[in-house]
């Protein structure tokens, strides 16, 4: 494809689908690459688990030709959602906490019993183990409430043990957890799966969970969901977690608590959202490295991969395979801009600082004029928490003089970067203006990440209406959004003594 065509279609479909989309443009089109075209769609509009869901059940019927296109658009599907997923659980840790501790404060009958508890599962998320267990072990002194919320309680007490390297306490408190309820035989697979103990066959407890909760006949919980996804990303049991999900109502509390005649409270795991993201991204790793296997398709799924091994902390496995995307067959000069930006943060994060901002300079100022590689260069500083200020300012002059959607992607990234730098003031401001102010909140024209970091700026000034409707539109396509949804309106209602503007659907 010719270098114009090439920009083209980039500038049409944006970057989520420009190289699977020159492999499917390199040779006439048949009717069994529709699936895989859907999917490329999916990806443009941001509609990942809709996509993966539908493509996943299309792939039976592929023909074994296309098998390896399909894998590389389930993966770019699932890495997708694996990063705006780390972003919601990151947001939603922080929001869920400040809401915690306004309840856990709150004193007389209309008090919550069981806020402080909720709270410490979200400390110990949070990796604040030495809080977490000094919260339980007083809920536990209180009573515990009832015996799913003690068996539960036990568990997590025995996971703070573990972190903190007291194997011998946890294995006394996970002995006293009464791990009857699949929910806690789950939550119990997914405290043996994060301590590494493999003996306990964490992934053998996990089937026994699903098997009997479908046995009962009752909806599958997201409490059950977030310890077996755990389980299943870490050995790769993509197809078990895929279709746990598909039985899970991700719109679900993991509690409700009813005080007084009127008043109910929801509570939501805290370790769901976290599950979903590693959940995702094991599942784009194996369907990149799948299609990877495809010699036509080797050059395009490395460059994933090394997005998708990044993500995932396996640094040298990234950057064995960005290096090989680099020095593949011709592709477009966006991508190969990437993949050096990537680089970059791969060096830097070995340690090696001062060669990485070394390739970032060279690149700007060899490509002065072009606001997507600017934007990438400030994003991976914003995510690494990296002072570049020279960039920075070269980012701003640019995008002030700069007109048309192509500046959005550089508005976007300086919004990252000053929301990396805690500049809520500056961040709110660059990432209103890299949205799509005709489409506002609507993730078909906007990335989702960028509206969740927009949300959280919102929130950041107090200006929670704004914040709470973006997540209402995210939660159209996302329901598991609902518990930021919940926990906001609960802070907004406090903080303006009314019930909120954005009513929860």
């Amino acid at each position: 494809m010719r270098n114009a065509q090439v920009e083209k279609l980039f500038t049409r479909i944006g970057a989520g689908a420009v190289l699977l989309s020159l492999i499917l443009f390199a040779g006439p089109l048949h009717a069994a690459d529709d699936a895989v075209q859907k999917a490329i769609k999916a990806v443009e509009k941001h509609r990942y688990e809709e996509g993966a869901r539908d493509l996943r059940q299309a792939m039976q019927a592929l023909e074994q030709s296309k098998q390896s296109q399909a894998q590389l658009a389930l993966g770019m599907l699932y890495l997708r959602n694996a990063e705006l997923h780390r972003e919601l659980a990151q947001a939603s840790l922080a929001v869920s906490a400040d809401h915690l501790k306004r309840l856990s404060a709150e004193r007389g009958g209309s008090r919550s019993r069981i806020a402080g508890f909720y709270l410490a599962l979200v400390n110990l998320e949070s990796g604040k183990g030495d809080v977490a267990s000094a919260q339980l072990e007083k809920f536990l002194a209180d009573g515990g409430g009832d015996a799913r919320l003690k068996a539960r309680a036990k568990i997590a007490s025995g996971a703070a043990a573990a972190r903190a390297g007291k194997q011998e306490q946890a294995k006394a408190a996970w002995a006293d957890a009464d791990t009857a309820e699949p929910d806690a035989k789950a939550l119990l697979a997914a405290a043996f799966s994060r301590g590494g103990m493999t003996d306990r066959n964490p992934a053998a407890l996990c089937d026994e969970a699903v098997m009997a909760a479908k046995r009962s006949g009752k909806p599958l919980t997201t409490t059950l969901a977030a310890g077996c996804l755990e389980v299943y990303a870490s050995t790769g049991a993509v197809d078990k977690g895929a279709d746990l999900l598909a039985r899970t109502d991700l719109r679900m509390p993991a509690y409700r608590e009813s005080i007084g005649k009127s008043k109910v409270l929801s509570f939501y795991d805290p370790q769901l959202l976290p599950a979903l993201a590693d959940f995702y991204l094991r599942a784009a790793v194996s369907s990149l490295e799948k299609a990877a296997g495809d010699a036509s398709l080797r050059g395009i799924a490395n460059y994933y991969l090394g997005e998708a091994y990044a993500l995932s902390g396996s640094l040298d496995k990234a950057a064995g395979a960005t290096a090989q995307f680099l020095s593949s067959a011709q592709m477009p000069p966006q991508y190969k801009n990437r993949a050096l930006v990537r680089q970059g943060a791969i060096q830097y994060q070995k340690g090696k600082q001062t060669e990485a901002i070394g390739v970032w300079d060279e690149l700007s100022r060899g490509q002065q004029g072009n606001p997507e590689l600017l934007a990438d260069i400030l994003d991976t500083c914003g995510r690494l928490r990296i002072d570049c200020p020279r960039l920075a300012q070269t980012g701003a002059t640019s995008a002030e003089s700069g007109d048309g959607k192509r500046f959005m992607v550089l508005n976007a990234g300086l919004g990252r970067y000053y929301a990396g730098k805690k500049d809520n003031a500056k961040a709110l401001a660059y990432l209103e203006a890299g949205r799509d102010k005709g489409n506002k909140n609507k993730i078909e024209a906007n990335d989702p990440l960028l509206l969740v970091q927009l949300a959280e700026a919102y929130y950041r000034t107090k200006k929670f209406s704004e914040a709470l409707e973006i997540y209402f539109e995210m939660s159209k396509q996302f329901p598991q959004v609902r518990q930021i949804q919940e926990a906001l309106q609960g802070i907004y209602s406090v903080e303006h003594k009314s019930a909120g503007d954005v009513k929860i659907n």
